[in-house]
Formats: structure tokens, C-alpha cells, sequence
């Protein structure tokens, strides 16, 4: 198969050849019409013959410059499927599929682990009122249920389930960028206590936690770590 580029090379040869012959006919056509006939007569035969070699060259390189095209458009083509195959393979449905599942089963032990925690809170917060605790409960004068319990405290609503999946989301989605649609999930506000704890698992500064938690590099750090753990956890 021929290279384009140096078919390419090859026809600007040819038309120079043809074009450089044109001239020198026609000055030779031109010393006839000058009257010098004798001597332009005997090099026109041979330019003749010359010319028409070069003609047939030049067509030569206008084929193999064409049959060059067709040859790179094909192997662009070839190389455009390959690598379409490639990427969309490695996304397939079955490969999303695993993902899917993975993630669904963390989510419904992430949704379980919020809904008994919840539930725990009402219920013991209900129990310590009604034995007129003073100790675990905190006294908030609204509608707030708060107990402490070995130094961590247990507010009923911060860990719902449908918040810590959000937050869950808002990490992960700020991790990866803008969405396909253009538009950006956006995280919930505010350090949460799970983060917190994330973070200090994953040697992050404390100090300086307010200022970057809702940075996507911070969330990227947290998921790279969430990632690392879960991995090493699924190795031992």
C-alpha cells in the first residue's frame, strides 16, 4: 500500500515534469512560428514523446494518491470502530451491571445502618424522658431529640437515610466532574460527622476541614480512600 505523503510527492514530481515540458514545447512551437523551424522541428518530436510519458505519469500519480486516500479513510474507519469497541465494551451494560450491584448492596448496609440508628435515637430518647433521664438527654427547648453517649452525640434526622445517601452522591459526583448533561450534583452543605471521621481516617488536617470539605479534592481524597479500604478490606 502505498504511503500518501509519498504518493502525494510523487504527483507534484510528475506535474512538475509535465509542466516544465509544456514550457519547453511551447518555445520550441514558438521558434517554428519564429521561423527556425529546422532545428525546433527535430526536439519537438522527441518533447512530444516526452510530454505524453510525463501525462501518463502524472495520471499514475493521480491514482496512487487517490487509491492513498481510500487506503487512510479506510484505516481511519478501521482505527474510529477499534477504538469505539474498545471504549464501549469497557463500559458495557454487564460491566455497569457488576457496578450497580456492588453499589446497591452498600447502599441498602449504608440505608439499614441509618434507619436502625434513627429508630434507636426515638426510642431510647422517648425512654430516657419518660424515666426522667437528666444525664444522656440534651436539653435543646425545641423539638430537636439529642442524646451523648460516650462522648459522640446522637441528634435524630442528621443521619437519615435519604442525607447520607445524598452525601454519598454529592462525593462521588463531585469526584467525577459534570454529569453528561452538563449539569453538576450538588453536595449537601456543611461538614457531617461521618465525614469528619473519614477524614480523620484518612490523616486529612483537622484545622482545615471547615474550610475545604465541600472542595472537590477534598471529596476525590475521601473517595480515593473509601476506595483503598474497601479494596484492602476485600484482600484480607
Amino acid at each position: 500500500m502505498t504511503n500518501l505523503a509519498e504518493a502525494q510527492r510523487e504527483l507534484e514530481d510528475a506535474r512538475r515534469e509535465k509542466t516544465e515540458l509544456d514550457d519547453l514545447i511551447e518555445g520550441l512551437e514558438q521558434q517554428v512560428l519564429d521561423g527556425n523551424e529546422a532545428q525546433a522541428a527535430r526536439e519537438l518530436g522527441e518533447k512530444f514523446g516526452l510530454q505524453r510519458l510525463a501525462e501518463l505519469r502524472q495520471e499514475r500519480a493521480e491514482k496512487r494518491v487517490q487509491d492513498a486516500e481510500i487506503a487512510r479513510r479506510a484505516q481511519l474507519l478501521k482505527d474510529a470502530q477499534e477504538d469505539a469497541t474498545e471504549a464501549l465494551t469497557a463500559v458495557s451494560a454487564d460491566v455497569v451491571a457488576g457496578a450497580y450491584v456492588a453499589a446497591l448492596a452498600a447502599v441498602t448496609e449504608l440505608v439499614e445502618a441509618c434507619r436502625t440508628r434513627e429508630a434507636a435515637i426515638l426510642e431510647h430518647a422517648r425512654a430516657l424522658r419518660s424515666a426522667g433521664d437528666t444525664q444522656l438527654l440534651v436539653a435543646t427547648g425545641d423539638a430537636r431529640r439529642i442524646i451523648d453517649v460516650n462522648g459522640e452525640r446522637f441528634e435524630a434526622g442528621r443521619f437519615e437515610a435519604g442525607l447520607m445517601l445524598g452525601r454519598v452522591a454529592g462525593a462521588a459526583m463531585a469526584t467525577a466532574g459534570r454529569s453528561a448533561s452538563g449539569s453538576q450534583f450538588q453536595r449537601p452543605e456543611g461538614l457531617h460527622p461521618v465525614e469528619q471521621l473519614l477524614a480523620a481516617a484518612a490523616g486529612e488536617d483537622a484545622s482545615a476541614l471547615e474550610v475545604n470539605w465541600s472542595s472537590t479534592q477534598f471529596a476525590a481524597r475521601m473517595v480515593a480512600f473509601a476506595q483503598a479500604a474497601t479494596k484492602a478490606e476485600a484482600v484480607a
